[in-house]
């Protein structure tokens, strides 16, 4: 799936290899990504980099879309801006009550998700915790993932050895200081496309 879209300025980050999985509570607040209208659930994972359907089976254990937990990867990603989140296991009764499948899942309450009738593409914010975002992370942000400039600036701030010797940037195409990036991410009002790749060497 091409993620990205040409709409948002790129910033590329060229990281020491081993490193990207640093970056993997940057999809604790979401990127988004655009899916074609009528798109279910489990097509829209089997198109994600290392998202194979035994992947999914084996590791994503918890899937809330909008806020409601899904058993049914059948179920269609509509509506304005939805949110999808994938966890692996969750500790405790109510990890149990929210798995997908379980046993348990008959205690959760009751909701239905409604949507308005959507034509257009559909945005939608992926979300990714725990070993999900550590395993597949990587991969999607080698691809490009489009995130909110100001969560992005928040993210480097909270991690300030990503702004080390080490690290490359390019903005645009053009090869910036790290010191450089707080400002330019602070002026940018929309959303920024990120591509990560290791091996700062090369």
């Amino acid at each position: 799936m091409n993620c990205p879209t040409s709409e948002s300025p790129v910033l590329d980050f060229t990281a020491p290899d081993g490193s990207a999985s640093l970056f993997a509570t940057v999809f604790q607040g979401g990127v988004s990504m655009p899916v074609p209208p009528g798109t279910t659930l489990g097509s829209f994972l089997d198109s994600l980099p290392g998202f194979t359907m035994d992947y999914v089976a084996d590791a994503v254990q918890t899937i809330f879309l909008d806020g409601t937990a899904i058993d049914d990867l059948q179920t269609p990603i509509d509506g304005d801006n939805p949110v999808l989140a994938l966890s692996a296991a969750m500790p405790g009764l109510a990890g149990a009550i929210l798995r997908r499948n379980s046993f348990h899942a008959a205690l959760r309450t009751a909701t239905t998700v409604h949507h308005a009738e959507h034509h257009g593409p559909v945005t939608l914010t992926l979300k990714l915790f725990n070993s999900i975002a550590r395993d597949r992370g990587p991969a999607l942000l080698a691809g490009g993932v489009r995130i909110e400039a100001r969560r992005l600036l928040d993210f480097f701030a909270t991690h300030p050895t990503l702004l080390a010797d080490g690290y490359r940037f390019r903005w645009q195409g053009e090869s910036i200081a790290a010191a450089e990036l707080p400002g330019l991410l602070a002026r940018q009002a929309g959303t920024v496309q990120l591509r990560l790749r290791e091996n700062a060497d090369d």
